[in-house]
């Protein structure tokens, strides 16, 4: 007894080809001019755009920043031998506000992007151009609209006012974003290290921006640490030639006085040579007593400067990271491998249904 195939199961056969492996490379082989043709057009546009595709290239700077467990150890030994001076240096350690593991958020911050936009940098066919140019050229068409209408400032330099809100024009804001995606640093907790990372379209462009960053966030920390000690010096040098011009007075004064009375005795005359004698004290008192505070602020200076070990500088990177033209062209290759299947098979049903239409007329 035969038993009859069920009528839908014979109208999917009749409506869809068998899509074994050994049927599907049967269709492949009977299409391989035209699989071969998809292919090579997809091959041509994948070197096509990998060839005009920006190469892009990172360079690395690795610094080591002090520690504060190690901060005070020689401004210790300082204050040891200030105090056979007179001279108290108990109060100059703190605690440091900017620990090592918030250094990456200085490169993040806007104030440092617009400083790093008007840099200028040494391109590796010796062109010089800033940071901005280098990342938006006036011919770059990905963004020729928004350019043409931010023409008027497209090249001005970023003016801040101090205690005022930061105002930026479009370009600016374009950029902040890409410099932001560009530019990091990294802590490891472990070593203390601090891997500063820049991306750019320029080999060298790459190695000076990975430099200025590694600049910028030195002398970043260097003036926030030393900020309270250099305004401290600068208070006192200030107060110093001040007091120093009172004592010179004040003995230039008992000094004149003595040589105008030098035959006086009379008691009106004691009484002025006193009082001049008792200003010349204070005037040398708080001279010395200043002179003592300038020195020790010259050394808290020295001690709140921070110390960062360069173990690795910036280079010039040789090899780009992107685009990977081989990968980008083999992508492409099996895209139309793929596509040319599909079309492959698509011709195949369409023939089915043509086949089909053809017996049932």
């Amino acid at each position: 007894m035969v038993t009859q195939a069920p009528e839908s199961a014979k109208q999917k056969t009749g409506n869809w080809p068998d899509l074994s492996l050994e049927n599907s490379i049967r269709i492949a082989w009977q299409g391989r001019l035209r699989l071969v043709i998809s292919t090579m057009l997809f091959v041509t546009l994948g070197v096509f755009i990998a060839l005009v595709t920006t190469p892009e290239f990172v360079s690395d700077a690795r610094i080591m920043p002090e520690m504060n467990s190690g901060t005070g150890g020689i401004f210790k030994r300082l204050a040891s031998v200030a105090g056979f001076a007179g001279m108290d240096l108990s109060d100059a350690e703190g605690v440091d506000a900017v620990r090592p593991d918030l250094y990456p958020n200085v490169l993040q911050s806007t104030p440092f992007v617009l400083y790093l936009l008007d840099q200028v940098v040494v391109q590796t066919n010796g062109e010089r151009t800033t940071v901005a140019n280098l990342l938006m050229p006036p011919g770059d068409w990905s963004f020729i609209n928004w350019l043409q209408r931010d023409q008027e400032d497209s090249v001005a330099p970023f003016k801040q006012m101090a205690g005022k809100p930061v105002k930026l024009t479009r370009r600016q804001e374009k950029l902040v974003e890409e410099i932001g995606k560009r530019v990091n640093a990294k802590l490891d907790t472990r070593s203390g290290i601090i891997t500063i990372t820049a991306k750019m379209p320029d080999a060298s462009g790459a190695a000076t921006v990975a430099q200025l960053s590694m600049d910028y966030l030195t002398q970043y920390v260097t003036s926030y640490r030393t900020e309270k000690a250099r305004q401290d010096l600068q208070f006192y040098t200030q107060r110093l030639t001040e007091a120093r011009q009172r004592y010179q007075m004040a003995q230039y004064s008992v000094f004149h006085y003595n040589d105008q009375h030098k035959y006086y005795v009379v008691q009106a005359a004691t009484m002025e040579k006193q009082r001049m004698e008792a200003e010349l004290a204070i005037a040398q008192t708080v001279y010395t007593e200043l002179s003592r505070q300038f020195e020790q602020a010259k050394l808290k200076v020295q001690e709140q400067t921070p110390v960062f070990k360069v173990l690795e500088p910036a280079k010039i990177p040789l090899i780009r990271v992107s685009p990977k033209r081989s990968i980008l062209v083999l992508g492409y290759a099996i895209a139309g491998f793929l596509l040319g299947i599909v079309y492959l098979i698509t011709q195949r049903i369409n023939l089915l249904h043509r086949l089909k239409a053809i017996v049932r007329d």
